[in-house]
This record gives C-alpha cells, sequence and structure tokens, in this order.
C-alpha cells in the first residue's frame, strides 16, 4: 500500500495556492477550502458564521509576506499565543527555508474571526513575533538521506506560530489529541481556501474573512519517513473525496484502487480541500469537544475508473487529499510552543514520566515518615 501511495504522490499538489487578489503564487511552482458537495449543496452552505459561539471561532487565516508576494494558509489556536499551521506555509524556497522576519517587508499575521462586526477585538489581526518550522521538514517531497530512489514523502510538514499579542478571548483554544486514529476515523476540516464543488471542481477563490468547513473519513496512513515507512507514529493522513460525478459514476479512489472502502458521508457532509487550506484544522471530537487531531497540506487529482478523464477538473469527486498527524508530532509541539498546548489525552510516555514521579514522591515521604 505505502508503494502504491509512493508513486501516485508523484502527482500531489499542495494545498497552499494563493489567491489572485492577494498577488500570490503558489508555493514553490505547485498549484493544488473546504469543498462542497453535488449541487444543491453549495461552497455557500459550508461557511461558518464567524461568531464567538462557533466550535470554529479559533481557526484562522494566516497571512505571509515575502519577496513582495502575499499568501495565504489556515491555522488552529492552540495557546493564547500560538497557532499551529503546516510547515510549507512558512518556507521560502521549497527547501525548508523558515521566513525571516527581520526582513524588510516579511511578516506573517493570524486574522482572526470569533466576530463578524467590523473593527470588533474578534476581528484582530495580529503579527507573529516568530516561528518555527519543524527540524525534519526539508521542503515538499523530500526524504530522508537512505530513502529509496523513488521515494516521495510528506511527512513534518508543521509549524508553528508565535503571536506578538494575546488572542481575541472569543477564539476558542483548542487541545491537541494525543490518541490514534485509525482507518474510518471521521473528521472535521476548518479553512480559508479555494472552494467549489464535486461536480464543477475549484471556482471559488480563497479569502480572509470566510471560513468553511466540512467533513470526511481518514483512510490511509504513513509512518515515520525517518524509519523509511517501518516503524514510528503515523505522521500521515490521507483521505478522498467520494461522490457521484457528472458521468453519474460513483467515485471512490481508495476503495477502487486500494480496497480501503471507508464511509462515504452524506452530499451535503462530504468535502475536499483547496488552495489556501494549508495548515488548516482537522477536528476530531473526543469528550464532547473538538481535538486538533491533524492540519490539511496537500490534495492531489487522481481518477480512478481505470482510465484518465480529460474533462476533469481540480477538486472534484474521486480527488483525494491528507495533512499530518498531530499526535505524532506531540513533542515538537510542546517544545515550540514552550509547553503552552495542552494535549488530550496524553500521550503514554508521559503518564508514565508522571506515575514515576509520583512514585518516587511517595518514595520520599515515606522515607521522611520514618
Amino acid at each position: 500500500m505505502k508503494t502504491q501511495l509512493k508513486h501516485v504522490a508523484a502527482a500531489v499538489l499542495l494545498a497552499s495556492l494563493g489567491s489572485a487578489a492577494f498577488a500570490a503564487t503558489a508555493h514553490g511552482g505547485y498549484s493544488p477550502a473546504i469543498t462542497s458537495g453535488a449541487p444543491p449543496d453549495s461552497p455557500a452552505a459550508h461557511v461558518d458564521p464567524n461568531l464567538p459561539t462557533s466550535p470554529y471561532s479559533g481557526v484562522v487565516s494566516i497571512n505571509i509576506v515575502y519577496d513582495g508576494l502575499s499568501y495565504i494558509c489556515s491555522g488552529t489556536l492552540v495557546s493564547s499565543r500560538h497557532v499551529v499551521t503546516a510547515g510549507h506555509c512558512i518556507d521560502t524556497t521549497g527547501t525548508g527555508t523558515v521566513i525571516d522576519l527581520t526582513k524588510a517587508g516579511n511578516s506573517v499575521r493570524a486574522v482572526f474571526n470569533a466576530q463578524p462586526n467590523p473593527g470588533d477585538p474578534g476581528r484582530a489581526v495580529i503579527a507573529a513575533s516568530s516561528v518555527a518550522m519543524h527540524n525534519d521538514y526539508k521542503g515538499f517531497g523530500y526524504c530522508p538521506a537512505g530513502s529509496a530512489p523513488d521515494a516521495f514523502c510528506l511527512n513534518d510538514d508543521v509549524a508553528v506560530i508565535t503571536l506578538g499579542a494575546d488572542a481575541p478571548s472569543s477564539a476558542k483554544i483548542y487541545s491537541v489529541w494525543g490518541g490514534d486514529v485509525n482507518t474510518g476515523q471521521q473528521v472535521t476540516m476548518a479553512g480559508y481556501g479555494t472552494s467549489g464543488d464535486g461536480i464543477s471542481g475549484y471556482y471559488v477563490s480563497p479569502a480572509f474573512r470566510v471560513k468553511r468547513t466540512g467533513q470526511n473519513v481518514m483512510d490511509l496512513f504513513d509512518l515515520d519517513d525517518e524509519q523509511f515507512f517501518a516503524g514510528g507514529m503515523k505522521e500521515v493522513w490521507y483521505a478522498d473525496f467520494d461522490g457521484v460525478d457528472a458521468d453519474g459514476n460513483m467515485q471512490d479512489a481508495f476503495c477502487n484502487i486500494f480496497g480501503v472502502c471507508t464511509s462515504t458521508l452524506t452530499n451535503e457532509t462530504e468535502s475536499g480541500i483547496g488552495g489556501g487550506d494549508s495548515g488548516g484544522s482537522t477536528f476530531v471530537e473526543a469528550y464532547g469537544q473538538l481535538m486538533l487531531a491533524g492540519n490539511n497540506t496537500f490534495s492531489w487529482n487522481l481518477w480512478w475508473d481505470g482510465t484518465p478523464d480529460g474533462d476533469a477538473r481540480a477538486g472534484t469527486f474521486g480527488t483525494a487529499f491528507g495533512g499530518m498527524n498531530l499526535s505524532a508530532y506531540i513533542p515538537w509541539l510542546v517544545d515550540a510552543t514552550g509547553g503552552a498546548i495542552t494535549v488530550v489525552p496524553e500521550p503514554a510516555t508521559y503518564g508514565l514520566v508522571m506515575l514515576g514521579l509520583l512514585a518516587a514522591g511517595a518514595t520520599a515521604r515515606r522515607r521522611k515518615s520514618a
């Protein structure tokens, strides 16, 4: 399964395409929001109201500016000062070069939409004081030394933005999911990217103030690329955008090609992602709350009826996408945020450490009593 994914991944498209309205171009020359199902479902039906009561009030858009160009990505508030996004959003060369915020004209800003009214503090735009990219992310498709010659790695595409001021109090702060995810796990995606529908593909540009949500089901995973996919945790998740295409054929990419046949959600629920959704939220529901389980980082265009479809458009049914599984990156996220994030449930290793500390404390108390 990994080998097959490795070959199809050559057609992967980064989900970081900026909007022409912001004089943006695609990072690294690659061109890949939450998309809707088939009409009568529409992109408008997936727009979040940007209210403080919205469960997605802490999902932000991100404006990255360098070399005179402006880009749009998405991100998730995980503390009053930290936003999780994708590494490639702050990569200025496509090879893992972190944007230099000290350079004149460069900036990274988080755009909050926890209130609908212009001028409200819930719509603050806060500049980053620093940014951090995962140390193993060296650019899109990069694989560690010793990898197979045809390997194409999507792993480690994670970044943290540290804000120069506290986020608005109306913006929700999310815990990071530290538990496992498996095939069939239903997720909710949120972001500010390109949108459209499963029949026509992309036709709505990204916007800093227009947030959309949709759902899908995780299908496949890649393990640690530093262990050559033979061990470690699940670092990358994949999903497909299922639905009945313009010719009346059911498109279920991973079921048809890999035999991984997970649930197809309702037409009004099933969604894909697009340019500008990079770094956006992948939520799971646990303990009655939304937990940040991953980010959205890539999409690609494949059709699985056995023959190439020259009429198919990007973002239609049959395409696939995915992102990083954040439980694999908990230690790095804790370090990058200075321990400011909340992890639920705590990783087993942390629990063992705490048990060890408690046991040591109990022993010390017994000795003192003696």
